[in-house]
């Protein structure tokens, strides 16, 4: 009888795939709220991208306060000008998560708001692919996304929490004492949106690197 054996170093092989597969599904049940604000936040990046095709220049400018979308001013603005419009733009967004957790109702409307900052992202990045081909790319890639994927992390991060605490102020009439939030917890919702904001102020900086080092390197 013929005997086919498995190599101790393909058995290894096997059994470190699979459990990177089921580490991969665990981790998604885990952060099934993440992957859900993911999947809001791509959602509006694909809505905004395709809408970038009828978009203007005017309205990235009218919308730059809330999306920091208006690129051709980074090159000539003050770099301290560039970091507060990427740092203000994120901070609306956070704002409003965080206020949204202090309402029961608010759970309600944070996919909204994570829906409309892929949006604003879609648009301002399908609008610069549009229009000025693989150099808009390459500004894209070089100038704008890397702070622009920590701004998003910081914003899923304060949509999750967020979230987390609006279910918390619903749920409170039945599991805290009178129905008033206990101090912990509420210490502990300021000191997370505290350590989001850090995030969102390390996006900014990336912005200003970035755009100091290569925002004058392209002409539009």
């Amino acid at each position: 009888m013929n005997v086919i054996g498995i190599s101790p170093g393909r058995k290894r092989r096997s059994a470190s795939k699979v459990s990177w597969i089921s580490f991969f599904f665990q981790a998604l049940s885990e952060n099934r709220a993440m992957v859900l604000f993911a999947v809001f936040l791509l959602g509006g990046v694909a809505c905004g991208a395709i809408l970038a095709k009828r978009a203007e220049n005017s309205w990235l400018e009218k919308l730059d306060f809330l999306f920091c979308s208006n690129f051709k001013a980074r090159a000539a603005q003050p770099l301290l000008s560039v970091f507060c419009a990427s740092f203000a733009s994120s901070f609306l967004f956070i704002l409003f998560c965080f206020l949204c957790g202090l309402s029961m109702w608010g759970m309600f409307f944070i996919p909204f708001v994570v829906f409309f900052r892929g949006f604003g992202l879609g648009l301002t990045s399908g609008y610069i692919y549009a229009a000025y081909a693989w150099e808009g790319v390459l500004y894209n890639l070089v100038v704008i996304l890397p702070g622009a994927l920590f701004c998003c992390i910081a914003i899923l991060l304060a949509a999750r929490e967020g979230t987390r605490f609006s279910k918390r102020m619903a749920a409170c009439g039945t599991s805290a004492p009178n129905g008033v939030m206990s101090r912990s917890n509420l210490k502990l919702y300021l000191m997370r949106f505290g350590a989001i904001l850090a995030l969102s102020f390390f996006a900014a900086l990336i912005d200003l690197l970035l755009s100091a080092c290569f925002a004058g390197l392209f002409r539009f």
